[in-house]
């Protein structure tokens, strides 16, 4: 099989998943399924998918080490990456971070410091068993402050931090899918909204906890993501675009309520079935979340994320490396 034929039926994977996402969206009682969506062969399964790894300052053993931890429980497909901001110090305070966190100074700060880190992540394409895409995570304010191109340029995969400091609601949502999809009209690559929902859930209870009332008087409502008709635009805006929202493990720790779990799936579940597009991740950064076993299953099931809805940006991402590879 030649390189020319494979890269051809990767850009095939992606068009088809392009499709899928924008027939399933335009028809949300119908399903959409891609051909080979329901052989084991051709999906990726939930736990082998970690598409939020930090692997850049913050990691505390080497880059190799680490990525050993995520296949040991399972993990085939990665995106590494690390914190945008982290690079913005001077060498003073970097340093003195550093010295703080009892960190390891793997790369310098500034630019000199991000095109080490990408040089590293690059690196990993060559390491058999896994497949691993570079990217960034990056706060979601610089979509209103301003953006560091230069940087941007060199992922392959971006993912914007929800914070849970910025109200994570519907109405964000949709302010920040709207930013989102003018950003990638300069920057055509995959992006993804982090851990908006698990946000949410820690803002309500930090917020009941300042104003001193008792986190097991909170109701579903209290917890609900969107209001009315707020998912309904949310998906008319993902129609079609390669914007993914993560289902990240910081929902793991909130499943057993019930309470929560109403919530998630009131909010979750209708985008699934409308064709709105999923990533998994551990969102991991140091070794004791790298050695707990990553379990997506438990409690995205429910919420209607299956690998169906997540692997559309695996098959997306290949087909970007494929084409550029021609």
């Amino acid at each position: 099989m030649t390189q020319r034929f494979v890269a051809a039926l990767a850009c095939a994977f992606g068009c088809l998943a392009a499709c899928a996402s924008l027939d399933a969206a335009s028809s949300p009682s119908t399903a959409f399924v891609l051909p080979g969506q329901d052989l084991a062969q051709g999906l990726f399964g939930l736990n082998e998918m970690d598409m939020h790894l930090h692997a850049g300052l913050e990691r505390p053993v080497s880059l190799q080490e680490w990525v050993d931890l995520a296949v040991a429980d399972g993990r085939t497909v990665l995106v590494v990456l690390d914190h945008r901001e982290l690079y913005d110090r001077t060498p003073e305070e970097f340093d003195a971070w550093v010295a703080e966190n009892k960190f390891t100074k793997w790369h310098p700060t500034g630019k000199e410091g991000q095109k080490s880190l990408m040089n590293d992540l690059e690196g990993l394409k060559k390491r058999t068993g896994i497949i691993a895409f570079r990217g960034w995570e990056i706060w979601e304010g610089e979509l209103d402050e301003g953006l560091d191109r230069d940087a941007m340029r060199m992922a392959e995969v971006i993912g914007w931090h929800i914070s849970s400091n910025g109200n994570p609601c519907g109405k964000m949502l949709i302010k920040r899918i709207r930013q989102i999809i003018e950003v990638q009209k300069e920057f055509p690559i995959p992006m993804i909204v982090f851990h908006p929902f698990s946000m949410r859930i820690e803002r309500v209870q930090r917020m009941a906890k300042q104003q001193g009332k008792d986190l097991a008087a909170l109701t579903v409502q209290d917890y609900r993501f969107f209001q009315p008709g707020e998912q309904e635009e949310v998906i008319g805006l993902l129609r079609g675009k390669s914007i993914y929202i993560e289902i990240s493990r910081g929902q793991e720790g909130c499943w057993k309520d019930p309470v929560i779990r109403e919530a998630l799936i009131a909010d979750i579940k209708p985008l699934a079935e409308a064709g709105v597009q999923f990533t998994v991740s551990t969102d991991a950064h140091g070794v004791r979340e790298m050695k707990t076993h990553f379990d997506p299953a438990t409690y995205c099931t429910e919420i209607g994320v299956t690998p169906r809805n997540t692997n559309t940006i695996v098959r997306e991402l290949l087909a970007i490396r494929a084409k550029g590879s021609l």
